[in-house]
């Protein structure tokens, strides 16, 4: 029996306190899109067959902590652009892990797959976004800055991104679906990736802990802007609060990080959308409009403005996705 695993892309808006004099640190906001979509196959086979030496590790870390009872030939079926903000090594991680477990004949939730490869450390958008999608808010971790406590389980002591950490994916505070005519147009410019690896992890230890303030400014964004005009369907509200998140907290040291065609582009977005911003350390940036007539005009405006710069880029649109991962057989 093969299974088929297709799973939403996801934008990660913004990382809430990365000050930890609270008691957590983490927590964030993003969403699930339809579009760009991971799918990939898995199927029982004598032995363990990858075209991907990404899936190697997962299959691997799967393999230290449950007892498999077969070999599994996994197959990219459609691949989400990697390091570039779109969460694709947590899709990936989540789609194999799923599809090997019913197989298995285990019904794992996303919690537990994401504890079976190792995702959700510090941001949970990506494990809650394959679970259910929509509009995500998440609470981060407990948070002790003393070193000596690094093997407690459950436990943060610094300031560390998901792929450095092992602790479990933070608590879902808030899971609600965006309306269907709110769309993104999303640009991938080709240009530096995202960072990543060791890069990243440097990037956490040298800026933070973020300064109190700041932290507490992108708090009354969160809780008086953007989580209300959710639940209010106000689209403008909603796209103001994610631009305003561009120059706050954390998401203002990733921006600076970005190549100057980023800047360039939100002031194209600023002039012919709703709201910007980019998604974690980018490159993906984004616009919000309303409807799909709207935002297939603006992804061909989009494209030709990069065109006009010399700058190679994927420009694309999509609506949420409401429902999470989908399986097939």
């Amino acid at each position: 029996m093969s299974v088929t695993i297709t799973s939403p892309s996801r934008l990660h808006f913004a990382l809430i306190d990365l000050n930890g004099e609270l008691g957590r640190v983490d927590g964030g906001i993003g969403v699930a899109l339809n579009e760009p979509s991971l799918e990939v196959a898995v199927s029982a086979v004598d032995n363990d067959q990858v075209e991907v030496e990404e899936v190697v590790s997962i299959l691997e870390q799967i393999r230290s902590r449950i007892e498999l009872r077969a070999n599994y030939h996994v197959k990219i079926l459609k691949k989400l652009p990697s390091h570039q903000g779109l969460g694709s090594r947590t899709q990936l991680s989540l789609s194999v892990a799923k599809a090997i477990t019913v197989l298995e004949g285990r019904s794992d939730n996303a919690v537990e797959l994401a504890k079976l490869v190792g995702r959700g450390g510090t941001s949970g958008i990506g494990v809650a976004a394959f679970d259910k999608g929509g509009f995500i808010l998440d609470g981060g971790h407990v948070f002790r800055n003393d070193k000596s406590l690094k093997n407690v389980k459950g436990l943060k002591t610094g300031f560390i991104p998901s792929s450095a950490s092992n602790v479990p994916p933070p608590p879902v505070l808030f899971q609600h679906p965006l309306p269907e005519d709110w769309f993104f147009v999303i640009a991938i410019p080709q240009v530096k990736r995202g960072a990543h690896g060791s890069e990243e992890i440097e990037i956490f230890k040298r800026c933070c802990p973020i300064e109190r303030e700041e932290v507490e400014k992108v708090c009354r964004i969160l809780l008086m802007q953007t989580l209300p005009s959710v639940l209010e369907n106000d689209i403008a509200t909603f796209a103001e609060s994610l631009t305003m998140l561009q120059q706050v907290g954390f998401k203002r040291i990733e921006l600076k990080l970005q190549h100057e065609i980023i800047n360039e582009l939100f002031h194209f977005f600023d002039a012919h959308a709703l709201g910007y911003g980019i998604s974690s350390f980018g490159p993906v940036t984004y616009a919000i409009v309303k409807s799909e007539k709207r935002a297939k005009e603006l992804a061909a405006a989009t494209k030709a403005f990069l065109d006009q710069k010399a700058m190679p880029a994927l420009v694309s649109y999509s609506n949420a996705n409401n429902s999470g991962c989908e399986v097939g057989y």
